[in-house]
């Protein structure tokens, strides 16, 4: 029990610093900023769920002592709370029948529940910091007048009445853009953490390919609706925005799932994948989309169940 406390406390701690490394203004600072659920994720997946729900705590209330409380809140919203829940599922298993084997919870289910924590979190965080688009985007604006302003470029900058269409529209996607970014960053900090724990051979389940996870079509229903009710003005788009990124990013992992499955047999697999990475990287905002469209594709039709001669999965 100590062991599992210190783990907790220590994980936590890492994940702070992590989490307020942009302060610093390094190179590192975003790269550090993605992996601020990952020592959280190590101590759950590694030692436990109790040792995880510890470091989520701790990792709240030093960024609360370090910055603000609000920042806390933040940091517990969108990293330590999913994080900690979905190495609470991880852990969970019965007993399949007579044979004795261990059936573990469906990854499929566990990127569901914590889809659904992570779209609660970034509403949270939207009321913590009082997200209001037209102030926000008049500031952004202001800011980005001034940097280009101060560019050695002998040509002249862009007007604020340039820039203003364009800070609008990226501001007013805010609440969809960072509720799937927040889901693809926890997707692969629980894949590493994953990683890291089968080779200190700690990890008790067998770790599953991500490749085969599958989302319930519950995922497609709340995805169509909310997107649907983002349209709203007020707090209840920006509200149904948030819920509709988080399933939006879920789904196109769904999607990019389909693609690593159906190329495994590919001689230009590693080639395909590389260009959709990069495309991804690069361009972002379309590929998402489409990616998203193809995971609701596959959560209909299971196309990669049929490839792999499996059964199609159950929800």
């Amino acid at each position: 029990m100590l062991q599992t406390v210190l783990v907790g406390l220590v994980a936590g701690l890492a994940a702070a610093l992590l989490f307020v490394s942009p302060l610093g203004g390094t190179l590192l600072a975003l790269p550090l900023f993605v992996l601020s659920a990952l020592p959280i994720a190590i101590a759950g997946l590694a030692w436990s769920s109790l040792a995880g729900a510890i470091a989520a705590a701790t990792a709240a209330v030093v960024v609360a002592a370090a910055i603000t409380p609000s920042a806390g809140a933040i940091h517990l919203s969108l990293f330590g709370a999913p994080m900690a829940w979905a190495c609470r599922l991880v852990w969970l298993s019965r007993d399949n029948g007579p044979s004795g084997a261990s059936e573990w919870f469906p990854i499929g289910r566990i990127l569901f529940q914590a889809t659904a924590i992570i779209a609660v979190g970034v509403v949270v965080v939207g009321f913590i910091v009082g997200y209001d688009p037209e102030t926000l985007a008049a500031e952004v604006t202001t800011a980005l007048v001034d940097w280009l302003a101060q560019a050695p470029d002998a040509s002249a900058p862009p007007s604020a009445a340039d820039l203003a269409p364009f800070v609008r529209l990226n501001v007013a996607a805010m609440p969809f853009t960072v509720a799937a970014m927040v889901v693809i960053i926890f997707v692969f900090d629980l894949w590493l953490a994953a990683r890291i724990a089968e080779a200190s051979g700690r990890l008790s389940r067998p770790r599953d390919r991500l490749w085969t996870a599958v989302l319930p079509k519950e995922s497609v229903a709340i995805f169509a609706a909310t997107a649907v009710a983002a349209f709203v003005p007020g707090v209840v788009g920006y509200a149904a925005g948030a819920v509709a990124g988080a399933f939006g990013g879920a789904l196109a992992l769904i999607g990019l799932a389909f693609i690593h499955a159906t190329t495994l047999q590919s001689t230009v697999r590693i080639l395909l994948l590389v260009a959709v990475y990069v495309v991804l990287v690069f361009f972002g905002g379309l590929p998402l989309i489409l990616l998203a469209l193809l995971g609701i594709a596959e959560t209909f039709f299971h196309v990669r169940a049929r490839r792999l001669r499996g059964a199609p999965p159950t929800t």
